[in-house]
């Protein structure tokens, strides 16, 4: 037969138990609602984002993290929305910390390898961009941010190569195709680079860039009127860059049209008073037109700006004929 003390016994530990479970649920619902609060702060966060509105983002990041030490996507996101306000340090502080709590985080490699990028720590960026592939080999936008690392270093043959990976993964990457075609051009395949320019269009008629670069690789054919219309289109879709007047004056100034050259190139400097190579541009139009006094202001102006132009500016002036 059980003894009645035995079954108190049994029961006595039941109640221990049951007491033990109640409170180990009790602390899992406060960390269960910890993590919602957290991911609700997260989302608001997020949201904030999108919008641009970088402050109260990071506000909300920074609540969700309150809520949840270990939330890596809120240090990342966070990370993401101090970059965008030019907080460098804050946001390599977050990445770094994204990374230690997710250490598989792609994204976070990747964009810690682009704020690196930007400091101009080279080496650091490109094995970052290195861990993001090993970890993600599709990751598209690691092959183009290690590909323009490698164009910085006039690595043409590497920077193609990723661009190839990126568009073989994504094959409307409008920028990749962009890039891939000054890659190609610096290598002297023209005829390449055309066609990446003319697909990056094709995808993108908006797309200013290709237009540009595909203007200044006609320019440099000698299609003067085809890169006027390219710096033209470029300039419609964004008017507030000088570089677009630059070289659209450059190509008016080869066809010999120097009224046309003129105003653009004071165009240019409306823009961007400090453009160097404005000055020199605009001093060889002075040149051709005889006007020295002009043509001496703008050198001078020139070399104020940017001191190590002056063999180009001599070199340029000794191949002008003479007078």
């Amino acid at each position: 037969m059980f003894s009645n003390h035995g079954l108190l016994r049994v029961v006595g530990v039941c109640f221990g138990a049951a007491g033990f479970l109640l409170a180990s649920s009790a602390a899992a619902q406060t960390q269960v609602s910890r993590e919602k609060s957290a991911a609700s702060y997260f989302a608001r966060g997020s949201e904030w984002q999108a919008r641009g509105e970088f402050d109260r983002a990071i506000d909300d990041y920074g609540i969700a993290i309150t809520f949840n030490p270990r939330f890596a996507r809120a240090y990342y996101s966070r990370a993401r929305a101090h970059l965008s306000q030019g907080d460098v340090e804050a946001a390599l502080i977050d990445f770094n910390r994204a990374i230690d709590l997710d250490p598989r985080h792609a994204a976070a490699y990747n964009d810690r390898g682009y704020l690196f990028s930007e400091i101009g720590e080279q080496d650091a960026a490109l094995a970052d961009f290195k861990r993001a592939l090993e970890l993600d080999p599709r990751f598209a936008r690691a092959y183009y941010n290690r590909a323009f690392i490698r164009i910085r270093q006039r690595d043409y043959e590497g920077a193609i190569a990723d661009y190839d990976r990126a568009i073989e993964i994504d094959k409307k990457y409008v920028a990749a195709y962009n890039n891939r075609g000054y890659a190609r051009s610096a290598m002297g395949d023209q005829a390449g680079a055309i066609s990446d320019f003319d697909r990056a269009i094709k995808l993108d008629p908006r797309y200013a860039s290709a237009y540009g670069n595909r203007g200044n690789l006609r320019f440099a054919r000698g299609d003067f009127d085809g890169a006027i219309a390219d710096h033209t289109r470029a300039i419609e879709l964004n008017p507030g860059v000088a570089e677009g007047y630059n070289n659209r004056a450059n190509a008016s100034y080869a066809k010999g049209d120097y009224d046309a050259a003129h105003a653009d190139y004071d165009r240019a400097l409306a823009i961007n008073p400090r453009y160097a190579e404005v000055y020199a541009n605009r001093g060889m139009l002075w040149l051709r037109m005889g006007r020295m006094a002009e043509a001496d202001a703008d050198f001078a102006q020139s070399l104020a700006l940017k001191p190590d132009m002056k063999s180009s500016i001599e070199r340029r002036v000794g191949l002008l004929p003479q007078r």
